[in-house]
């Protein structure tokens, strides 16, 4: 009976419990001796939480399991496979036992093949899972107790203008001055894209890269700069002395907003403070793959404009690295209205029969693997037999060594190909698309802008624009 050995440690336990991974390869490869089962392989994750099933060792142990490469696994401490109650009961039945493994726990004394063990199992779990949680709620308990009591939030990465230094923040004699002259500026007029030019002439960078429009307009709003504390979206008074007083950091909030109210009026936006509009970040060109930006044409008479979606290819201030065709792309463009308003009518349309949520989602191109892995056994055992036949001088080395070349290039051409091909699964469960869709009171065109686009957001992927065809790219549909 060939077992497999998994081991696991984080830095933290290997330090404080005291039980390296080599101890813990010590000890179940005795108790394998002892048992007379053979060793398949080892399988080992160090440094790795056991709070998620995203280890590499662990991955190729679940995808050993599923080929049945070996009859049991045996682990030092239900701990080590898992930490979550959740995944440690999804390895243990999904994996292990449905594919008639067992699964065995040295420290715990007990595996899978007894009833008493099973029901250890689902114990043991809930016990892993709340120490887990423990160790969660202290930590997060650490947080609030030291946003608390002032002290800094983020050592890691100083705020611009500050030093970190004995759990708070000294202010920076150098970059100190730049920032408060940012808020002095920005509340005598200057606009923050103004701001940024005349700081980056100054030759001012901040964190050894240019100022940029994003990096002022997040200082203008960090309450850091006040003696505020900000975590988990609340706000603590710090016990840092503050670059400018609250009182004017209040002002300049106030300022921030009527002149983003300001903008929108101008250009004719119906949507203050929403930058996005319904397709954005999910919408691309179908001729060449890059993404569609907003443009808009000259106001109307009304005062009103045209919006339409571009290839990102054709701007004229195009970022080469984000841009699929630096040439150009002969994409034309697309009327934003006329975009949002077939988009919609599709979604009203499955509203309105949501069967065709199964039609749509419909997939028969399952990849079945077990012919790969039939071929893959059949290969091991033929590696088995030729090295049996050179054990036994009855057949030369030189044959040997062809014969082994040519079956291992077979077998990993065969693992690749199985690695490569993943059984599809859509984003969204089709029953899940339907619950969406029944929580609509009333027909989506009723609904305002923003429920709209919330409603494309949950149900659509991609899109890509050609122009004689639009492709959705559904979340509950296969692609």
């Amino acid at each position: 009976m060939k077992f497999a050995i998994y081991v696991r440690v984080s830095t933290l336990e290997q330090a404080e419990e005291g039980y390296s991974i080599e101890e813990q390869i010590d000890k179940l490869s005795k108790y394998c001796e002892v048992k007379n089962w053979g060793i398949f392989k080892i399988y080992k994750d160090g440094g790795f939480s056991g709070s998620t099933t995203d280890r590499p060792g662990l991955s190729s142990l679940i995808t050993d399991s599923k080929r049945k490469k070996f009859q049991g696994v045996l682990v030092y401490k239900l701990d080590r496979l898992s930490r979550s109650q959740k995944d440690t009961l999804y390895l243990i039945e999904d994996v292990f036992t449905a594919n008639d493994i067992s699964f065995v726990s040295l420290n715990e004394n007990f595996d899978t093949s007894s009833a008493f063990g099973k029901a250890m199992i689902g114990i043991l779990a809930v016990f892993a899972q709340l120490e887990r949680e423990q160790i969660k709620e202290r930590m997060v308990m650490g947080k609030v107790g030291r946003a608390k009591s002032g002290k800094a939030m983020s050592w890691s990465k100083v705020p611009f203008g500050y030093i970190y230094k004995n759990d708070t923040y000294v202010a920076h004699p150098i970059q100190a001055p730049i920032v408060k002259q940012i808020f002095d500026d920005y509340m005598s007029g200057i606009s923050i894209t103004k701001l940024k030019d005349k700081l980056n002439d100054e030759g001012h960078i901040g964190k050894e890269i240019n100022w940029s429009y994003r990096t002022i307009r997040q200082t203008l709003a960090n309450p850091i700069y006040a003696g505020i504390n900000r975590y988990n979206g609340e706000l603590f008074e710090g016990n840092h002395e503050g670059i400018i007083t609250k009182a004017f950091f209040e002002k300049v909030q106030n300022e921030l907003k009527v002149r983003q109210v300001a903008a929108y009026e101008k250009n004719n936006n119906p949507r203050p403070f929403q930058s996005k509009y319904m397709l954005s970040g999910i919408i691309r060109c179908g001729l060449c793959g890059a993404s569609l930006s907003v443009g808009m044409r000259a106001k109307r008479k009304d005062g009103s404009r045209h919006r339409y979606y571009r290839c990102y290819s054709k701007s004229k201030k195009k970022n080469l690295t984000m841009t699929k065709d630096p040439n150009g792309c002969t994409s034309p463009n697309y009327s934003m209205d006329e975009l949002e308003k077939h988009i919609l009518s599709q979604i009203e349309q499955i509203r309105l029969n949501t069967e065709l949520i199964n039609s749509l989602s419909a997939n028969d191109s399952v990849v079945d693997f077990s012919s790969y892995n039939k071929r893959i056994d059949e290969l091991d055992l033929s590696l088995e037999k030729i090295v049996n036949l050179f054990i036994d001088d009855a057949i030369p080395k030189d044959i040997l060594e062809a014969r082994m070349e040519k079956i291992k290039q077979e077998k990993d051409s065969l693992e690749k190909k199985i690695d490569s091909l993943k059984i599809k699964r859509p984003i969204l469960e089709p029953m899940d698309a339907k619950e969406i869709l029944s929580k609509l009171t009333d027909n989506i065109w009723n609904l305002s802008y923003m429920d709209q686009k919330s409603i494309v957001m949950e149900l659509i992927s991609k899109i890509l624009v050609y122009p004689d065809k639009l492709e959705i790219h559904w979340k509950f549909a296969i692609n």
